[in-house]
């Protein structure tokens, strides 16, 4: 007796790997850019919660993991420095972001996070 189709194991099986690999990709480059900053418990909290619902399209992949040039490139936009780059983005706006999502680009997590994990993965971004 099958609950799900036929391939649904497999997509959660790439799915599980991609994240991975984005996850990891992420840490190597917080890793390589130097001493890395000492996260409260909300900016740890909003780093794994970024890991797991954020990283597959904002994490950027390498496809050469030696060059030190490279940034790689991802699905969505880097999130790094966007509260503090060249074109800074008030904090209500990405909220609405995460919330609402954008159609055909990015899903909404208004029902899939709570407002409080949403605060931490705000917290973690200003980290970046």
């Amino acid at each position: 007796m099958r609950f799900f189709p036929r391939g649904v194991g497999l997509l959660v099986l790439a799915y599980g790997l991609i994240a991975s690999t984005a996850a990891m990709a992420q840490s190597r480059q917080s890793s390589s850019s130097g001493a890395a900053p000492t996260l409260i418990e909300q900016q740890r909290t909003g780093k794994g919660l970024f890991s797991q619902n954020c990283s597959l399209c904002h994490s950027p992949v390498k496809k050469n993991n030696k060059s030190t040039v490279e940034k790689g490139t991802s699905i969505g936009p880097l999130l790094d420095g966007i509260f503090s780059g060249p074109k800074p983005r008030p904090e209500a706006v990405v909220r609405t972001f995460i919330q609402r999502g954008v159609e055909g680009k990015m899903p909404a997590f208004q029902y899939g996070l709570e407002p409080k994990e949403i605060d931490a993965i705000i917290a973690y971004l200003k980290t970046l």
